[in-house]
């Protein structure tokens, strides 16, 4: 896979090593020695750009294995257009969604043991970085924990000294001892880091970053705790008791994001789907959801998402790689707060006829319109056109094998330019993916713009609700997700329960990697994913002799979707350990089922 070379606010303006194994134990005549490092400004600053850099953030550019298999392709949110690669697998492969980030551990211990004497800096200036380097470790320890539950905690940059080797084979940590490490090391920075940032440091950690931090970990660690199990005399898995204080924990980080009035759900389009859809383009200040976001750097290497999602008639080469599925489209009620089941037959379960194909999705939830390219939906000055076949007036139904394919003697394709096939990359659903992507021009390869919101306020206030729900708060969890439906444009609620906050949630965060470890940490992956059918929804032109296509209906049918299913063994709650990690190391301990 292609390297992305992402910058948080930070450019490397030294030459330090960034692909060595310790970025200060190499002796190159052009690179700096520690000496230089610590009493240079512009070195420790590389230095602290490369932290960010190598901070484990599942953004936009989080590929499975090579590019283009996406975590959404591994949940109920979309499937794979492509025919290879492991997200098409009918078993969830193991393996594959690791991190085992003991590296850039190590190099922020380094930077953490040599910062408190850096000649470079004033006392106060070496206090944040300080502080910001912890926030890196604890992003870091959360991406393991999440993954594999306890690993071993290392708050120095360990040494080799020639003697006995073992003393540096730690073992694992406990689950809960990992979180724990993570809820103290963000209270601990919280005061040491500015309340804001502008300019060149906008991208880099304030205190409101590490109380976002803290409210998504311990959202995490108080649902192990309710709904996992203890195994590994506890380094996977968290003692049921322990829910409450986490839950409490998620909810008082939350407040206090909440409290400080600086961050406000982004409300500045009238139109409510494009009010979503450029909640994620707008990168202005204006945008006052972002609470922590990833930049990407166009002049060096920018974005591949757009390249590799693009329709098929609107890529350049690559494409088509994210399909939502019908299942996942259905979710998205409509703006009453009815159910949002697509309206494709009449009440007697006879397909309806559409003039106007569109009107299938006429008032459903902003967000899904925001968020999701539909079939014949405007896009880039042009339409997405989605067709699978032609009904011939004597009712039989005429498919093509290829885009090419004609009616009939006509000049008429029989599926659309923008498929849909089983038999090329066309979407396998009918539908493209639309958050995040630039809606005013074809994107090339290492080309995108679009930043990644680690952070943004619907988030915390969706984590408040959930932590409110589960302590028994349900009128202030009713509250946050009523913000949130009434920014999206449809009825507010007028009760709650757990599942609604889920399945609010579920919609508000689509596609922004979020799923995949929800159903992990609510340990429902087993029974949402196992042997489930994804749905295509397929338009079909019913053809009338002597009538210019304009003029024809269509009809839509929920079929297959042309996929495996899938299995998601109950091993797959905690990721298998790296083998070297654990020959390396006998006091590694692999997790069960590996």
């Amino acid at each position: 896979m292609k390297n992305l070379k992402s910058y948080i606010g930070l450019v490397c303006i030294v030459a330090l090593a960034v692909s060595c194994n310790n970025v200060l134990d190499t002796s190159p005549t052009n690179l700096l020695n520690d000496n230089q490092v610590w009493s240079s400004k512009n070195a420790i600053d590389a230095y602290m750009g490369q932290l960010y850099d190598e901070m484990q953030v599942e953004d936009l550019e989080y590929h499975i294995e090579s590019e283009g298999q996406y975590l959404s392709e591994f949940t109920d949110e979309a499937v794979r257009s492509y025919t290879w690669g492991r997200a098409n697998y009918a078993l969830i492969p193991e393996g594959v969604f690791g991190w085992w980030g003991f590296q850039q551990v190590r190099n922020i211990n380094t930077f953490l043991d040599n910062i408190n004497n850096a000649a470079a800096l004033t006392p106060e200036e070496r206090k944040v970085y300080e502080a910001e380097a912890r926030f890196c470790r604890a992003m870091n320890y959360f991406a393991m924990v999440k993954r594999y539950g306890g690993v071993p905690l290392v708050t120095v940059a360990q040494k080799y000294d020639g003697g006995d080797v073992k003393t540096l084979q730690l073992p694992r940590n406990k689950e809960y001892e990992i979180y724990d490490f993570i809820k103290d090391e963000c209270q601990a920075i919280q005061s040491m880091l500015p309340e804001s940032r502008e300019g060149e440091d906008q991208y880099r950690a304030t205190r409101y970053a590490a109380y976002a931090l803290e409210c998504r970990a311990m959202l995490y660690a108080a649902s192990e705790a309710k709904y996992g199990n203890v195994d590994l005399n506890g380094l996977i898995g968290i003692p049921a008791e322990k829910a409450e204080g986490y839950w409490k924990a998620a909810k008082a980080a939350a407040e206090k994001i909440i409290n400080s009035g600086k961050y406000a759900l982004y409300t500045a389009k009238t139109d409510k789907a494009e009010n979503f859809q450029y909640l994620f383009l707008d990168e202005s200040s204006a945008n006052k959801e972002q609470i922590f976001t990833k930049a990407f750097d166009t002049s060096n290497k920018g974005g591949t998402f757009d390249y590799f999602n693009a329709p098929q008639s609107f890529k350049l080469d690559y494409g088509c790689v994210t399909n939502p599925t019908e299942d996942f489209v259905a979710e998205f009620e409509y703006k009453d707060g009815s159910d949002g089941a697509l309206k494709v037959n009449d009440a007697s379960g006879n397909p309806i006829k559409y003039a106007d194909p569109t009107d299938l999705f006429k008032d459903k939830d902003p967000r899904m319109l925001g968020s999701i390219l539909y079939p014949f939906s405007p896009w880039q000055g042009n339409r997405v056109e989605v067709r699978k076949g032609i009904i011939k007036p004597d009712g039989t139904i005429v498919t093509a094998s290829s885009l090419s394919d004609k009616y009939e003697g006509t000049n008429t394709t029989i599926a659309a330019k923008d498929g849909t096939l089983t038999s090329t990359d066309v979407t396998k659903t009918g539908f493209y993916i639309k958050k995040f992507m630039t809606p005013n021009k074809v994107v090339d390869y290492e080309k995108g713009e679009t930043n990644w919101m680690v952070f943004r306020y619907a988030e915390v206030l969706l984590n408040y609700a959930e932590a409110c729900v589960e302590l028994g708060d349900n009128a202030e969890a009713l509250r946050a997700v009523n913000l949130i439906r009434e920014r999206a444009g449809i009825a507010p609620r007028t009760s709650i329960n757990r599942d609604q906050v889920r399945h609010e949630r579920k919609i508000e965060l689509a596609f922004e990697n979020h799923r995949w470890w929800d159903i992990r940490r609510w340990h429902i992956a087993d029974q949402l994913l196992n042997a489930k059918q994804f749905k295509a929804l397929n338009p079909y032109l019913v053809w009338e002799d002597g009538k210019d296509v304009s003029q024809m209906k269509y009809i839509f049918k929920v079929e297959d979707a042309p996929k495996n299913t899938r299995t998601f063994l109950p091993k797959l709650y905690y990721e298998r350990i790296p083998s070297d990690a654990i020959s390396t190391n006998p006091n590694i301990i692999q997790n069960p089922g590996y």
